[in-house]
């Protein structure tokens, strides 16, 4: 009976993150929702009361995530853009060459910084700045872990594309959520002291 009640929460936090992002301008506090709801399952609990908590989250997240996405949107269009320029370029010089390679290092640090990014959104209360700042300090410290992270939820997306449609429907991208959120909550909890991880009751 629990067992059919966690399943059909999930499916219904899956779908109702799609629904809210049917408007692009919703989709990032939606996505702050769906990890802030998904996170007790990453740390090993159950979740109290998921489907309300997600809109709560929605608004408390909102402003935050909407940042974090125009950031990454902005940064990502910069990337794109180098990416056209350098593949007009050519590789036969070296400033190309070595403007590839710092391209490229900087699209896997915006990657791995956004594995940390989320998770930290919802678990600690830091400023924009100071989340920046810790996402991309774990993205370097940890950068093999956040890789591992990163392959592992790529995973229900790769299965997606098996699998009849309502698969992703249901399923995929609160998966891909909890993968990413477990990942993640391995780390962060190092960085916290005994009453703050006390106060997530682990």
């Amino acid at each position: 009976m629990e067992l059919a009640q966690t399943a059909s929460t999930f499916v219904l936090l899956n779908m109702l993150w799609l629904f809210c992002s049917l408007l692009i301008i919703t989709m990032p506090a939606a996505t702050a929702a769906l990890f802030a709801t998904i996170a007790p399952w990453g740390r090993g609990q159950s979740p109290s009361e998921p489907l309300a908590n997600f809109f709560v989250a929605m608004k408390k997240y909102g402003l935050r995530a909407t940042a974090v996405s125009l950031l990454n949107l902005l940064i990502g269009s910069f990337i794109t853009f180098n990416f056209l320029i350098l593949r007009q370029m050519g590789t036969t010089q070296i400033m190309p060459v070595l403007a590839l390679i710092v391209t490229t290092l900087v699209t896997s640090l915006l990657l791995l910084s956004n594995i940390y990014l989320w998770p930290l959104l919802v678990t600690v209360d830091l400023s924009l700045s100071a989340l920046l700042k810790n996402a991309l300090k774990l993205a370097v410290t940890h950068p093999f872990w956040g890789m591992l992270v990163t392959g592992t939820a790529v995973i229900p997306f790769l299965i997606s594309l098996l699998l009849p449609q309502a698969f992703l429907i249901t399923v995929t991208f609160a998966a891909t959520a909890l993968i990413i959120y477990a990942g993640a909550w391995r780390v962060i909890r190092r960085y916290l002291d005994e009453k703050e991880i006390h106060s997530f009751g682990v």
